[in-house]
This record gives C-alpha cells, sequence and structure tokens, in this order.
C-alpha cells in the first residue's frame, strides 16, 4: 500500500511538473475583482498606454477578444512581457479579472523562480497590475451611471453633421465641429427645440472606432438653405435602455457597458448603437459630475 502511494505520488508530481513547465503559459497569474461592468475594465485596460507610469516605455496590443481578453505586450527597457488580461462575470454580480503574466526574455528562469520567491519579475508584475487598478478607481470616481430602465424615444426633425472618430474621441471631435453645425442654425435664424445628441450609426468594437450624426433638433420649415456639411433628417421612434450618466461627457460611453451588462443580464437583445442626449452645456462650466446625459441603446425588433 505504501509502494503504491509513493509511485501515486510520483506520477502527480510528474503530471503536475509536465502540466506547469510545457503547458501552462504565464510564469504569474494575478486575479482581482470589480464592481465595474466588464467593458469599463477592459475600456480602461486599452489605454493603459495614455496612464503608464514611467518605468513603462511602451504597451502594444497584440490580440483581443473584446470585452473578453485582451494580449498586450510590455516594454521595460530592455525587457519585454506579456500581460493577459481576461474579464468574466462572477456568480455576485461583479468581474473577474484575471492577469496572466510572461517574462518573454527569461522564461526557463521565471518558471523556475516565480513559484518559489518574489523576485523582481513577481514584484514589477504585482505593481503594474496594482497601477493599473489605481487608475481605474481614479476613472470610476469620475462619473456615475444609474437610474437603467426601459424608455420610448420620439423621433424630431434635425440638423446633423456626420462624423467618425475613436469611441474615447467622441466629445474632442463633436467640440471641433460645433461651431460648424452652431454657426450655420445661428447664421440662418434657425429655432432650436431642444437638447444635442449623437447617434452611433456603426460601432467597430475591435477598433473602438464609430460612425456617429451630431445632430440638434430644430424647427421643421421647407427650403431650408443648402450646407456641403451639415445635413437634415427626422430620426426614428424607438423602444431602449435609458441610464442617466453623471460626468464629463468625454467618457460618457462607459455607460454603454453598463447598458451591454444590464441587457446581457436580463436577456434582453439590443442593438449597438448608442445614441446620447446632453442635457447641460460643458461651455459653462462647473463640476463634471453634476452635467447630465441621458444614454440609450435601442432594443432589437
Amino acid at each position: 500500500m505504501g509502494r503504491f502511494l509513493k509511485v501515486l505520488l510520483g506520477i502527480i508530481v510528474l503530471i503536475t511538473g509536465v502540466w506547469y513547465f510545457l503547458i501552462k503559459d504565464e510564469h504569474y497569474q494575478i486575479t482581482f475583482s470589480s464592481k465595474q461592468p466588464p467593458g469599463v475594465i477592459y475600456n480602461h485596460i486599452m489605454g493603459w498606454n495614455k496612464y503608464a507610469t514611467r518605468d513603462i516605455d511602451s504597451v502594444s496590443i497584440k490580440s483581443l477578444n473584446p470585452y473578453a481578453e485582451i494580449e498586450q505586450e510590455v516594454h521595460i527597457g530592455d525587457s519585454l512581457f506579456s500581460y493577459r488580461w481576461e474579464f468574466e462575470k462572477n456568480a455576485s454580480g461583479n468581474t473577474e479579472v484575471s492577469v496572466g503574466i510572461k517574462d518573454l526574455n527569461n522564461g526557463i528562469v521565471q518558471k523556475l523562480q516565480a513559484p518559489f520567491s518574489s523576485n523582481d519579475f513577481v514584484k514589477r508584475s504585482i505593481k503594474s497590475v496594482k497601477d493599473v487598478g489605481s487608475e481605474l478607481n481614479i476613472l470610476t470616481k469620475k462619473f456615475k451611471v444609474h437610474s437603467i430602465k426601459d424608455t420610448l424615444i420620439v423621433g424630431d426633425f434635425c440638423a446633423y453633421i456626420p462624423l467618425e472618430s475613436n469611441a474615447n474621441m467622441k466629445a474632442r471631435t463633436m467640440l471641433y465641429n460645433i461651431t460648424t453645425i452652431m454657426g450655420y442654425i445661428n447664421e440662418n435664424e434657425i429655432t432650436l427645440k431642444g437638447d444635442p445628441f449623437l447617434e452611433v450609426t456603426n460601432w467597430n468594437r475591435e477598433t473602438n472606432t464609430i460612425k456617429y450624426n451630431f445632430c440638434f433638433p430644430i424647427e421643421k420649415k421647407e427650403n431650408l438653405p443648402y450646407s456641403s456639411e451639415i445635413k437634415f433628417k427626422t430620426t426614428e421612434s424607438f423602444k431602449g435602455l435609458k441610464a442617466e450618466f453623471n460626468g464629463n461627457y468625454s467618457i460618457s460611453n462607459n455607460a454603454w457597458f453598463y447598458l451591454m451588462d444590464y441587457a446581457n443580464s436580463n436577456g434582453l437583445n439590443v442593438k449597438k448603437e448608442p445614441v446620447e442626449f446632453y442635457l447641460d452645456d460643458p461651455h459653462i462650466g462647473g463640476d463634471p459630475i453634476l452635467w447630465k446625459a441621458l444614454i440609450l441603446l435601442p432594443l432589437e425588433d
């Protein structure tokens, strides 16, 4: 019996060794949980290069599966590391984030050292993930998303400019173009009838680029003066999910992920064509957390 247990233990050790050295990909793994939807965390990590600490030279994306997985390469001096981030909702409704980290220059050394010692690679890995998490906490204090419910939006006549940009750059792109559309409206003494809004017509979630219309509801009348840049149309009425957003409109796309997460949790089919109504004028200034927008995702018919 004792000999059998020794043989069994030897087989287990052998299998574990083969799995660890030949099959297991990462050299170190870190997990943490967040109350934010997977999309918010995914979008935040996609922008790691923008807020990386000074010791990090660059972060490049090697592969991705939107809102589920990102693989990045991180350059620090002469060293090169791989970070594979995976996002999954857990039973409590939070997002479980798993980070598999590899030292691409010293793989064998880290396989031998990382499980048994807190070497420089392990310390750096923990610090990098903590830094990303700290920046996420800073971001999420800058906005609020709440009061998600069904709604009906009635179509309206509007003047608009078709635009295209990265989703994270939509506010800056609209700001750059607002003088064009407001100049046309003011010069032709056209009456505004409601709050400006954005309607996304196409969202490439792999590149996070969007095509969208920047719209201003106006009084409908015949023979509006021609403009090569300004278009006109009556928007369609639709049923959708609506959330209230408070914060700078440059980060209002985080509310899209709250609505997508709500739809997934409640078995609802939504079109990935967000609409945003801006109820406050950023030009007036003030604390952005007091700015309000209504964010919507149309329900599938």
